[in-house]
């Protein structure tokens, strides 16, 4: 190639002159302002161009934005990691739930306290027989009217039958049994029967009846309120036969108020193998059959096989 800018051999074009790049005339680039960038018209493609696609016709897979399609493999990533999870852990079985936690979940309000369990009583102390006589008090008031004499054939003892309020009751644990007013502690109670127990063998001197009574004293409590207080109120031989008379009084709280009885418990020998016993209470709302009491007292004896 020549400097002058002509055709090298074996080309007919025609000659144009040779122009350096550093010597060809340049176009200035055109200044672009922002406000031009949000107003520029739209480019019109060159004469022949194919149109361009409508704005999101025919868009494929790889056209998708970069963002969109981090955002769609991440929302399948979390899909397939949710279902991995399942399939690991889906032969374990939850275990042994407590009941209280079952009834805590399915509880609608607020779980019910516990109720409370009431203390026992604590059963009636006994103290310790009088050595000396302490003779029975006569209680004021008339007293019932005698209307007829048990004769407790099975235990071998006699004493009155009294008149209303007082009616003959289920004997048990007795052989014969007398009340006045309902069926429930404290009561009014009169019974007699063969000396509960087995049979206490040779009884020959006062001493050993009053044994005996201490003992039948200590059964009798079972017709009494629980949780009271003993005291004796009389300690003395029975006033025909041979036998021993103890007198009691048991103080105890009712309904929240304190309240007592008073009971006689005697024990009569018969001859038998087993002395005779009976047992009368009344409650201090029942003060007008206290005197009955002292009639019992009184009239017991022994009756002949």
């Amino acid at each position: 190639m020549t400097e002058g800018g002509g055709n090298p051999a074996g080309h007919d074009r025609p000659r144009q002159p040779f122009i350096r790049s550093y010597d060809a005339p340049t176009t200035p680039m055109p200044r672009v302002r922002p406000e031009d960038l949000r107003t520029s018209p739209p480019v019109t493609p060159p004469p022949g161009a194919a149109p361009a696609p409508a704005r999101g016709a025919g868009r494929r897979a790889g056209d998708l934005p970069l963002r969109l399609f981090y955002t769609v493999v991440a929302a399948v990533g979390a899909i397939i990691a949710v279902a991995l999870v399942f399939l690991v852990f889906s032969g374990d079985k939850p275990g042994h739930v407590a009941p209280v936690h079952q009834a805590q979940a399915g509880a609608t309000g607020p779980a019910s306290p516990t109720p409370s369990v009431s203390p026992t009583p604590a059963p009636v102390a006994l103290p310790k027989v009088p050595a000396s006589y302490k003779y029975l008090p006569v209680y004021p008031g008339q007293g019932t009217s005698v209307v007829s004499y048990v004769l407790d054939k099975k235990a071998g003892i006699s004493y009155p039958k009294f008149g209303k309020p007082w009616k003959t009751a289920d004997p048990a644990p007795f052989a014969l049994a007398q009340r006045a007013g309902p069926a429930r502690l404290p009561q009014a109670l009169i019974g007699s029967g063969p000396l509960p127990g087995a049979a206490p063998g040779t009884l020959s001197t006062y001493r050993d009846y009053r044994k005996l009574a201490a003992k039948a004293a200590r059964w009798t409590l079972r017709h009494q309120p629980p949780g009271g207080k003993l005291t004796w109120t009389a300690s003395q031989p029975v006033r025909r036969g041979m036998g021993w008379l103890l007198g009691y009084k048991v103080s105890y709280v009712s309904g929240g108020v304190k309240h007592s009885s008073q009971a006689i418990v005697a024990v009569v020998g018969t001859g038998r193998t087993r002395p005779a016993m009976l047992f009368a209470t009344v409650p201090d709302d029942r003060k007008e059959l206290l005197h009955d009491l002292n009639m019992l007292f009184w009239t017991a004896r022994p009756i002949s096989a």
